[in-house]
């Protein structure tokens, strides 16, 4: 599809149309607050381009994860889009950034700090993709969550308890190896140290038999 652009305008269309946008007009692209979302010319182009839906675009005051991760999994097929575009040497626009793509759907800091934290890892708590995705299939909220409350918090919190086993079993291997290393280090000062004092207790006797071998032989010339 050849997209049109229109510097700074604010993209339009009905949700779940499927469609490129006809008009840049009127700003339905709005969150409870009513902010509009500005484009510039290359996010337009990317808007029209892969069709992303207006409610994709949508900035909430109070995020839901579900409405979060199906922005993540958009952000991920466009930047997909993208790079198979470059190289079937289709994209004849300046490359975007991952930043240029996030920022259509949500702030910068929105999507590094939050979904491209805790998203890519979220296969590894059980049923939590699916309930992400929110498909037929997925299981209750009980069933995933227990009795915490879905938020951002409470995920970090999950994966963390997740992962601490195996970052116990790193911290408590990289101890013993230094441990190890220490103790090492130390007996290698203790020998070194005794041995001097040997070599040293040596030198000073061997000094003292050579000084007394030669009084006594001045004695006898004597």
């Amino acid at each position: 599809m050849n997209p049109k652009s229109a510097p700074g305008s604010i993209y339009t269309k009905s949700s779940g149309s499927g469609s490129a946008a006809s008009s840049f007009a009127a700003p339905s692209v709005t969150s409870g607050s009513n902010s509009a979302v500005i484009l510039d010319p290359l996010q337009q182009i990317i808007v029209d381009t892969f069709e992303i839906s207006a409610d994709l675009m949508k900035r909430e005051k109070v995020a839901d994860l579900r409405v979060a991760y199906a922005k993540f999994l958009d952000i991920q097929r466009v930047i997909a889009g993208v790079t198979a575009m470059e190289v079937a040497r289709t994209w004849t626009y300046k490359k975007p950034t991952v930043t240029d793509i996030a920022k259509i759907y949500m702030s910068r800091s929105g999507y590094f700090n939050r979904p491209h934290k805790f998203f890519p890892k979220v296969q590894l708590l059980p049923g939590m993709e699916k309930w992400l995705d929110n498909k037929d299939d997925a299981p209750t909220k009980e069933e995933v969550w227990g009795d915490k409350q879905p938020s951002y918090q409470n995920l970090s919190d999950m994966l963390d308890l997740l992962e601490s086993p195996d970052k116990k079993k790193k911290e408590t291997k990289h101890k013993r190896k230094q441990k190890v290393q220490s103790s090492s280090h130390s007996e290698e000062e203790v020998v070194k140290g005794k041995g001097k004092g040997k070599a040293k207790a040596k030198k000073a006797g061997g000094g003292s038999q050579k000084k007394a071998g030669s009084s006594k032989s001045r004695q006898n010339d004597d």
